[in-house]
């Protein structure tokens, strides 16, 4: 986990002329995600794809992260990244739990690809649930069901269970995007409570990391913003340029992160 947050502090690749907001997440390994209006994608082993900016992302007045629309993969690429993934992390591993790392970590850009296109009102549903309790369920399966065959790959006995567990979420995946219809992702909270300072695969993340991963992260962040007052009460009267920027941005990590711990709190124990 200390490999995907260690880069948090270092900007995304394409940013909006003038922004210096701290970027969340590292570039994923062996893959890219590419921010220009006909983007080049590509994802692990796959072959670049060009295609068309992608009208499912927000052009909302909050998206101050990803203000440039992406490129997209075609629904099969998706699926064939994701099995891709999980097969050469199985056999490039000898123990579930570092394969279950080197899967999470592949899987992210293309997971983020299909939340774009087939997501709904996924996030919007949990980041209502955490914070502006108690919520509302989601009408799109597709946030929960990756979020649950996740788990249940992190919980995984040993290499044949994962692979299962894997194949199972695939299959989630694969079910959801095939529908006649997809509900495109909505971005609806992400701008109204966190003013599109976090983004897509950023919330993944969170949902995707165990407790222990969580309240690291909650270290680090509190550690980073102690600096950065620090140097903004240094500077009185001064333009703060990206630092209070950066300020902002670690903030509203900070309410998701302490929010979703609360939640998992208060949940009943598993049988």
């Amino acid at each position: 986990m200390g490999r995907l947050w260690q880069t948090a502090r270092d900007c995304m690749a394409t940013k909006k002329p003038g922004d210096e907001t701290i970027g969340g997440l590292p570039s994923f390994a062996n893959a890219e995600d590419s921010f220009v209006g006909r983007s080049k994608v590509t994802t692990g082993p796959q072959k670049a794809v060009t295609a068309e900016a992608a009208p499912e992302v927000s052009q909302g007045a909050w998206r101050e992260r990803v203000f440039t629309p992406r490129g997209v993969m075609s629904r099969e690429e998706i699926l064939q990244a994701l099995e891709t993934a999980l097969q050469q992390a199985l056999g490039s591993a000898n123990h579930q739990r570092v394969a279950f790392e080197g899967v999470r970590t592949a899987w992210l850009p293309a997971l983020r690809q299909a939340l774009e296109q087939a997501g709904g009102d996924g996030i919007d549903a949990w980041l209502q649930g955490i914070l502006k309790p108690p919520g509302r369920n989601a009408m799109d399966p597709l946030f929960n069901d990756i979020t649950a065959a996740v788990a249940r790959m992190r919980s995984a006995r040993d290499l044949a269970d994962l692979e299962e567990a894997g194949i199972k979420a695939i299959e989630a995946v694969r079910r959801v995007l095939h529908f006649d219809k997809p509900r495109k992702l909505s971005f609806k909270q992400m701008e109204r409570e966190l003013e599109g300072k976090l983004e897509v695969d950023e919330l993944l993340l969170v949902r995707l990391s165990s407790d222990d991963e969580l309240t690291r992260r909650l270290r680090e962040i509190g550690s980073t913003m102690e600096q950065l007052r620090d140097q903004l009460k240094s500077r009185p009267g001064k333009q703060p340029d990206g630092m209070f920027a950066n300020f902002v941005r670690l903030k509203a990590e900070v309410r998701v992160l302490d929010a979703e711990l609360k939640r998992r709190a208060a949940q009943p124990p598993a049988p």
